[in-house]
């Protein structure tokens, strides 16, 4: 179809879920937009799309808004065109919330003492880095509430794997994941464990053969089992082959499993290979470093629970800029800022971006500044790893596709990830001014555009350079 037509409700929306299904998956479109969604109208910049009335047409707009600006702008919509969804009749909660009449079994009242009611979806921040994690985690919560186990859909997305660097928030999404599912159904019993726990009571439970049954059966019944850093089993042969009966006991049950890693299924050293496979079976999210916006909103969320203390913006910006390393690291800054300025009640001017700088914040600084700065050698030789080519291939003549793909990459990766200019990587590549700019321009769009290959490289590569894709931004 030529984009250059002019566009109807109908077509416009066809084509921005056609984007959609490519960037998010048949299964996550269909569960949160539903197959039967049309345009109905488009009038002032605004498109009308109907929804089955299921579908919760008051979170999509938030939920989903990066990427529904990305497909906007991939479809080539009119400039500030908005979205608009509404049902067909009134609607109604797609869940309901159990009677709080209910009795509440023990067995779920003690697994309820593992989560941690703090850590809800509302306190979530949500940003370009984890809006695809805080999909999967609701519906996972959802899903398992309204008891929809034996729904071949929910099998797709069992288990949920997210992994990502410290301090980004999947722990968050794990509580919050338990906090949503019991609010509308008390009666599930959802259990949150790290790996280091779990191996303790595992070894624990060896004493007797009525521990090992109570271990077992504490592991193998509950509704939602979360499991928190799930590196930490390598090497513990006896605990993996554990838990792969309790994966097998619990998706065999349709009973729900999330799990957080530092890294991928497939990347996590000493893992065995039917783990692996069972891990990589439902889906694998990732959860990135926030970008600078989404750091003032996690630092401006934070600020709402000291109401006697008022700060600056410039204060709150020079935090976002500054601390980048976690969100953790993030909180930690904000709280020696806040214990700063409690020592001057009423004197909004106490905290200063210079008192930040070389007084409260300065170790902090010290330490994002302590990151050992990248050179264009390492970009290219990590570049040169992962596409299994040489230097001498990324630097040279080869017009081959891979390896101009390959180049055009560690290009863009040594504009963004160092201080050389455009000059001064051209000529560690023998390439022009003008082939560099080129070359950043073609993977920044790609990469803007969700291009999977070029994603899942930037990520991997990134990582591998100890950055976080974020610093792309």
């Amino acid at each position: 179809m030529n984009t250059n037509e002019p566009f109807s409700a109908e077509s416009l929306w066809n084509r921005i879920r056609d984007h959609l299904l490519t960037v998010l998956g048949e299964l996550t479109v269909m569960n949160h937009f539903g197959m039967d969604s049309k345009g109905i109208s488009l009038t002032d910049n605004t498109l009308t799309v109907e929804l089955e009335e299921k579908k919760n047409a008051s979170e999509l707009s938030q939920q989903f808004a990066y990427f529904i600006q990305n497909a906007l702008r991939t479809v080539n919509a009119p400039a500030g065109m908005k979205i608009h969804f509404q049902h067909v009749a009134a609607p109604k909660q797609d869940i309901p919330v159990m009677n709080v009449n209910t009795p509440i079994s023990q067995e779920a009242q003690d697994a309820a003492k593992t989560i941690n009611e703090k850590m809800t979806f509302e306190s979530f921040v949500q940003g370009p880095n984890n809006s695809f994690p805080l999909a999967m985690a609701r519906f996972v919560a959802q899903n398992a509430a309204d008891g929809s186990r034996a729904n071949e859909d929910s099998n797709h997305t069992n288990p949920l794997f997210l992994y990502g660097p410290t301090g980004v928030g999947k722990t968050h999404l794990m509580h919050a994941i338990g906090n949503l599912a019991r609010k509308l159904n008390p009666n599930l019993i959802v259990r949150y464990t790290t790996t280091e726990a779990l191996l303790n009571e595992y070894v624990a439970s060896w004493s007797t053969d009525a521990n090992k049954e109570a271990f077992r059966r504490k592991f193998r019944t509950v509704d939602i089992l979360l499991v928190d850093d799930i590196q930490f089993m390598a090497k513990r042969e006896g605990l993996q082959n554990e838990f792969f009966n309790i994966f097998n006991a619990l998706k065999d049950n349709q009973r729900k499993i999330v799990m957080t890693s530092d890294r991928a299924p497939k990347d996590v050293p000493d893992l065995m290979d039917r783990l692996v496979s069972r891990f990589e079976s439902g889906i694998c999210a990732d959860v990135d470093m926030p970008a600078y916006e989404t750091r003032l909103n996690i630092l401006k969320m934070k600020l709402r629970a000291f109401p006697d203390i008022a700060l600056n913006n410039n204060v709150l910006d020079f935090i976002a800029q500054k601390v980048t390393s976690s969100v953790r690291a993030l909180e930690g800054a904000l709280s020696c800022t806040m214990n700063y300025a409690r020592m001057f009640p009423g004197n909004r001017e106490a905290v200063t971006v210079d008192v930040l700088e070389k007084s409260i914040l300065k170790n902090f600084i010290a330490e994002e500044n302590s990151i050992v700065k990248l050179t264009c050698l390492d970009i290219q030789k990590t570049v040169c790893a992962y596409y299994d080519i040489s230097i001498q291939d990324l630097n040279g003549k080869s017009r081959e596709q891979h390896i101009a793909i390959a180049r055009q990459v560690a290009v863009f990766l040594c504009r963004k990830l160092t201080d050389c200019s455009a000059t001064e990587v051209g000529r560690t590549f023998n390439r022009t001014h003008a082939t560099i700019l080129y070359a950043c321009n073609t993977i920044y769009d790609l990469y803007k555009q969700n291009d999977a290959k070029t994603t899942t490289a930037l990520k991997t590569i990134v990582s591998k350079l100890g950055r976080s894709i974020s610093d792309l931004n």
